[in-house]
């Protein structure tokens, strides 16, 4: 047992002192939940959601109305606006470089609804541009007098004030809070991958880097390869919980302070989500940590270790690609599909738990086939963990582990 401990405490103070490490467990919650929450803020139903997108310092345009409708112009807006009798004086500014781009509001504008914006640069995917975008703003708001009414006119159904209603399958709370019961769909994946997946590597690169330094050599003279085995799992174990603990709290922070700042309803998870979200978690990762712990046994180099990583990221990869099918069609096939097999099962089923409510029954079953393939591999990988694999200087190829979980 002190042995045991050993291993485990030399190898937490080893994954501690990594500043890899610490840069993840506290800078990727907040990639994760800004990166989620700029599209929903693009959207909104002031002028602040007509210029969302076109940068921060937006460049100056040139206005011709021949029309005669655009005769207030908000302040914020009045250095963006560049007036002009004739579009000819607007072309000739334009070449010098004053402005970017002019709009033309002809006088049959009212009839037609046709107005001309002149630029110098051809975007390939497309846009409005910035005249594009603002000119039709000012003449709603010339024409109705009202900023609000002008922006509802400009884009009807923004993102924060559009609410779908799902007859069938409803989010946990009803379907109130869709806003952000998309973003909770797209970051869970996202954080199971990076828990489970970089978890469970800093197992195989420990394994692999004493295997390259010898001191692997040194540590089987007086502790045996399964207590070892063990221990690093620990380890990994008590790192990965430092990180649940930070990435859970500063995540259910960050989610409520993204709500105020959205103009939505806070997400409220399921009754007893957390429970079983900790389930998964704990299984799915003694499976995957089981699986390195034996490619870092057979491998010599963390190159080598990288096939087995891609072997686990693969069953993880649907459910990140496929995160918004989750929120629309939570009991749709490749859902309860990706929910149910054993090594998609953490990410898939916690996200669906999220989002909708599952049958006991799929949780159950979903729990009870990790739980035995966790089991399996586990036994399986004390067998590669072993001093025919952890001595050895041969490469690492798939036929070996035909042959090699065989106890000798």
């Amino acid at each position: 047992m002190r042995k045991l401990w050993l291993v485990t405490k030399h190898d937490v103070k080893m994954i501690l002192k990594e500043r890899s490490f610490w840069i993840l467990t506290f800078i990727m919650p907040v990639i994760l939940l800004v990166s989620n929450t700029a599209g929903f803020m693009s959207d909104g139903p002031e002028m602040g959601g007509v210029l969302a997108g076109l940068g921060e310092e937006p460049a100056p345009f040139g206005l011709v109305d021949q029309a005669g409708l655009v005769g207030e112009v908000p302040a914020e807006l009045e250095p963006l606006v560049v007036r002009y009798d004739d579009p000819e004086a607007a072309r000739a500014d334009m070449a010098a470089g004053d402005i970017g781009e002019y709009a033309v509001l002809p006088a049959d504008y009212m009839a037609t609804g046709r107005m001309d914006v002149y630029g110098q640069e051809v975007s390939i995917l497309g846009g409005e541009g910035m005249a594009g975008t603002v000119v039709p703003y000012l003449v709603a708001l010339n024409l109705t007098g009202d900023a609000g009414v002008a922006a509802a006119l400009n884009n009807p159904t923004p993102s924060t004030l559009a609410e779908q209603h799902d007859l069938a399958p409803a989010t946990p709370d009803g379907g109130s809070n869709r806003a952000m019961a998309s973003m909770v769909a797209q970051i869970l994946p996202m954080m199971y991958y990076f828990l489970l997946v970089m978890g469970s590597n800093y197992l195989l690169r420990s394994v692999v880097a004493e295997k390259e330094n010898r001191t692997v050599e040194v540590l089987l003279l007086s502790v045996e390869p399964r207590q070892m085995m063990i221990g690093k799992i620990l380890a990994a174990s008590v790192v990965t919980v430092i990180q649940v603990i930070v990435w859970v709290g500063g995540g259910m922070l960050l989610l409520r302070r993204g709500a105020a700042i959205m103009n939505v309803a806070s997400f409220a998870f399921p009754p007893g989500f957390i429970v079983w979200a900790l389930l998964f978690l704990i299984l799915g990762f003694l499976l995957f940590a089981s699986v390195m712990a034996a490619g870092g046994a057979m491998a010599n180099s963390a190159r080598e270790g990288g096939q087995i990583t891609f072997l686990l990221i693969v069953p993880l990869m649907p459910t990140l690609m496929f995160a918004q099918t989750f929120l629309d069609e939570p009991h749709g096939l490749l859902a309860t599909a990706l929910s149910l097999f054993p090594f998609s099962a953490p990410s898939a089923m916690v996200t669906r738990l999220a989002v909708a409510q599952v049958p006991l029954w799929q949780i159950l079953v979903s729990l009870a086939g990790l739980a035995i393939t966790a089991y399996l591999f586990i036994v399986l990988a004390g067998r590669f963990f072993g001093p025919a694999n952890l001595l050895s200087s041969r490469a690492f190829n798939w036929r070996r582990l035909l042959t090699d979980w065989r106890p000798t």
